[in-house]
């Protein structure tokens, strides 16, 4: 029996050209991890247990970013150190070209480095920062170098994505430090412009390159909100962001493909300026938003993934109460389509196996797998 083309599935899904299939996406926060659930359900192979998982999207990476959200991967981190991109410090932590600073034994994500955290005080140090250089002859190829073998092994299975994750306001506050950060947004507000045009100049460059290899979706990642608000209020969205954004997705647009945005936390008030601009698909929605209204509101604008609890159920449910409410979801954010199912933030170590297998089942039932 042929494989389903997962690609052309989720990207029918993506467009509303198919509003019955039930696409899904269950990602983990390490290896360690993954393969623990693997051996769970009696799997010792990865490829093997990503068929078991039906994922419709595999997330691949340039090598600038192989020390921060490729971290598992060493070819891609070996290629990164190989190039001169990123080094390792005295402690034996990754620095990436940017400067964010990783320990290749955590467990998920986090930056230790801040290497603009005296820019509200010393001019030298913002009127001196670059983005890394990208117009080195064949630096794009060698940036996309792992990006188009995971393209080749991949697609059809699966929709290949380059990750744009660590975004334009992620990535400069982890440069500044995220207090620093605010206090620059507050007094020196043109320093954080100047910050984010040079970082969104580097992001449209790396989606211009996407684009040309011929990858089908872009994506973009910047965590907005916090459990409770956004991080910062809407005026500062419209003025700070939403034009770098727009910028930025106008790039996929124009190419003809869709736009998938991830963000953290309770977004609700960003959510209709997103749509403005034309974003597809908001990866993910967390619990924190109220899944209805979403659902309500913005279901024929926005295509929804994610959404089963990983905080809560995931973490402390029984498999009983996993499988019932994420087929409760599937019913709310599936409701006449528009839906990639799956859990509201990458597996953590702390879901049990029992668990994520009740989440798999769930969903390969509600697809009628079993």
């Amino acid at each position: 029996m042929a494989k389903p083309n997962r690609e052309q599935l989720i990207l029918d899904v993506i467009s509303r050209k198919n509003t019955s299939y039930l696409p899904s996406v269950v990602n983990f926060a390490n290896a360690k991890k993954k393969m623990e659930c693997a051996a769970y359900v009696g799997i010792t192979d990865e490829d093997e247990y990503d068929e078991y998982l039906g994922n419709h999207v595999y997330f691949t990476y340039t090598t600038d970013d192989a020390c921060s959200n490729g971290i598992d991967d060493k070819e891609k981190v070996a290629l990164s150190m190989e190039l001169g991109r990123s080094h390792v410090d005295e402690r034996g932590f990754y620095v990436d070209p940017w400067g964010l600073t990783y320990n290749p034994e955590a467990t998920s994500y986090f930056n230790y480095g801040h290497p603009l955290k005296d820019a509200l005080d010393d001019e030298s140090v913002w009127k001196n920062f670059k983005a890394p250089d990208l117009s080195a002859p064949g630096m794009m190829d060698l940036q996309f170098k792992y990006a188009e073998v995971d393209k080749e092994k991949h697609s059809g299975d699966q929709l290949v994505v380059v990750s744009g994750y660590n975004g334009i306001w992620e990535k400069t506050y982890e440069l500044m430090e995220i207090e620093n950060f605010m206090y620059t947004l507050m007094d020196e507000p043109d320093i954080i412009h100047h910050f984010f045009d040079i970082i969104t100049d580097y992001k449209v460059e790396i989606a211009k390159e996407t684009v040309k290899r011929g990858f089908k979706l872009g994506h973009h990642g910047d965590d907005l909100g916090t459990q409770v608000s956004t991080f910062f209020s809407e005026a500062v969205f419209v003025e700070f962001l939403k034009p770098r954004l727009k910028k930025l997705f106008d790039v996929y647009h124009d190419a003809g493909i869709p736009v998938q945005m991830h963000s953290c936390g309770m977004i609700t008030p960003f959510i209709p300026h997103l749509i403005d601009i034309g974003l597809d698909v908001l990866e993910p929605v967390q619990p924190v938003m109220d899944h209805e209204f979403l659902k309500r509101e913005y279901g024929n604008d926005l295509i929804f993934y994610g959404g089963v609890d990983t905080q809560g159920l995931l973490a402390f449910g029984t498999p009983e109460e996993v499988y019932e409410g994420t087929l409760r979801e599937i019913d709310i954010l599936g409701k006449n389509g528009g839906y990639i199912a799956g859990p509201a933030q990458e597996i953590m170590d702390n879901v049990s196996p029992a668990n994520v297998d009740a989440l798999v089942r769930a969903i390969r039932h509600a697809r009628g797998e079993e």
